[in-house]
């Protein structure tokens, strides 16, 4: 009497396990398809590089999140925030696919990054080409040029740019020529917590070139200080430049 249970759970068990395999491989004929997918994030003035399961290089700039979908068809990256750097590993089976928001880029064998800021996004290429869709709009992008997309602005027109300068911070480094002041602290504010103020215009509109290093976040500010005679008042999460 003991052995009939047994034998009960035993079916009972092998046929979910069969279950579970059909379900997995595909019930009625359908092909199993291979997929690998995986998430990555970084925290303020953090930066990040690894490779793909296809070879591809990705380097994540401060406070950036993605997600990673791969098929046997297709290579998909989900930008969520930030900005990323992607070095493709060349395989013309499967285009490699970036979403960020309402904009998808595409491209093959290419250098390019993607950066998904509040109010807009930028496109912007180093090596190859990629095709950047936005709307009803289709940009193909070459060296040097980038698409930027303000938010409720349904049309971008493409831009000549230094790629080398606007991709230094994959290197560890910022590189400004003749930036007004009010955007160059834009960007280093996205590379340390807090905010950073400055309340006069005028002194907003001086330009400012040079390299700073990102390896010392924390030592930007300061340099800034000392190379343009700025005082920068510095109270908790907040620094006030004046």
């Amino acid at each position: 009497h003991r052995t009939r249970p047994r034998r009960r759970a035993f079916r009972w068990a092998s046929g979910l396990a069969a279950g579970l395999v059909m379900a997995v491989l595909g019930y009625g004929g359908l092909e199993y398809v291979p997929r690998w997918s995986d998430t990555h994030h970084t925290g303020v003035g953090q930066r990040q590089q690894w490779l793909l399961s296809d070879g591809t290089r990705v380097t994540l700039n401060s406070a950036t999140a993605l997600s990673v979908d791969f098929t046997a068809s297709q290579r998909t990256i989900t930008l969520r925030k930030g900005e990323a750097l992607f070095e493709l590993a060349n395989d013309p089976a499967r285009p490699f696919v970036v979403e960020a928001g309402q904009d998808r880029v595409q491209a093959k064998d290419a250098t390019f990054s993607v950066r998904r800021d509040a109010d807009q996004t930028r496109v912007l290429v180093a090596n190859g080409a990629a095709q950047v869709e936005h709307q009803a709009q289709t940009l193909e992008l070459r060296p040097n040029q980038q698409a930027l997309y303000r938010a409720g602005q349904p049309v971008a027109e493409r831009q000549q740019v230094d790629a080398n300068a606007l991709t230094a911070w994959h290197r560890g480094k910022l590189i400004f020529n003749r930036k007004p002041l009010q955007e160059v602290l834009s960007e280093l504010e996205r590379y340390q917590y807090g905010r950073i103020v400055l309340p006069d215009t005028d002194l907003g509109a001086m330009q400012i070139s040079g390299v700073f290093d990102l390896n010392d976040p924390h030592n930007l500010l300061h340099t800034l200080e000392q190379r343009y005679g700025l005082n920068i008042t510095y109270l908790p999460f907040v620094a006030w430049v004046h």
